[in-house]
């Protein structure tokens, strides 16, 4: 794509009249994909990889500081900040262009931003939009397709910065037998409680989804097998140290979990990091359930799965 300028009609706020609308933008897709930043007024608001930056994306093609966003007498400029691979509005690639609402901020390989106005409604709105499209309608965690989105962008930073990364996959054991015994709505109170067992057993910078069905998995940043095994057998003895009350029945429940460690890896690729910890759960299953299995390339079950 040509370099150039597009000019468009700005957007300016009237202040007088509207003191309340706030400038955004909205990460539709890439890392951290659904959330929302606010733009700052009167100054810079930096968007890159870097630690300093306001809007922080980790994604292939990225700068440290990749563009900046800046206001001038109620209109907002994009501009390139000096990346290696440009930044692009509506498709083209631009050096400096004033903002109108809805235009899309294309950065990195995947990443696409929305400028935008909100009041407090709409920003609450929007937040709680944005935020239920990310989440399993059932327990309130994050779903597949954030975790599918968010593994890519995991993957690609630790291998750009030379960073472990770990996920852990599990499942409930018989969960079938719950189902057929005390029927769905007691499996569907199951999975709820155990999601918020495990999100107070959790640290804020993994993410936590359900999978499918009764499975769940976890990213684990910046840790290798051994750490990831640790918080594997945290959630095993979370889930089964404590029976689940089913309107006044006591159910005692088991997780199976399989581990991978990016590292052990001869593809180090979000797909087969997937399948290793998937291999990983399958050995748990079948050596006795409600135990933790760390996937090893090298060791005879897991390699033959």
């Amino acid at each position: 794509m040509s370099k150039t300028t597009i000019r468009l009609e700005p957007n300016r706020i009237d202040r007088a009249k509207d003191g309340r609308k706030r400038a955004f933008v909205v990460v539709l897709s890439g890392d951290r994909m659904g959330e929302m930043f606010p733009l700052r007024e009167a100054a810079k608001t930096t968007i890159g990889r870097g630690l300093q930056t306001d809007v922080r994306i980790n994604d292939e093609g990225i700068s440290r500081t990749h563009a900046l966003v800046e206001e001038d007498n109620g209109v907002y400029y994009l501009s390139d900040a000096g990346s290696t691979n440009g930044t692009f509005a509506n498709g083209v690639r631009v050096e400096r262009q004033p903002l109108s609402e809805g235009d899309k901020i294309q950065i990195g390989a995947s990443s696409v931003l929305k400028f935008t106005f909100h009041d407090e409604l709409d920003e609450d709105f929007q937040r709680n939009l944005y935020e239920s499209a990310l989440r399993d309608r059932l327990t309130g965690v994050f779903n597949r397709g954030y975790f599918n989105n968010r593994l890519e962008s995991d993957v690609a930073f630790a291998l750009r910065h030379g960073k472990p990364l770990s996920l852990v996959l599990f499942d409930v054991d018989n969960f079938k037998l719950i189902n057929d015994t005390y029927g769905h709505p007691a499996g569907d109170e199951v999975l709820r409680v155990l999601a918020d067992r495990v999100e107070g057993t959790t640290r804020s910078e993994d993410i936590f989804a359900r999978y499918g069905g009764e499975e769940f998995v976890l990213i684990c940043r910046d840790v290798d097998a051994l750490r990831a095994s640790r918080a594997a057998y945290r959630i095993l003895d979370t889930i089964a140290g404590k029976p689940f009350d089913l309107d006044g029945r006591q159910l005692t429940v088991t997780v199976s979990l399989g581990v991978a460690d990016l590292g052990m890896l001869v593809r180090p690729v979000a797909e087969e990091l997937v399948e290793a910890a998937d291999a990983a759960l399958y050995v748990a299953k079948r050596n006795g359930r409600n135990r933790v299995e760390v996937f090893d390339p090298e060791s005879e079950p897991t390699r033959l799965v």
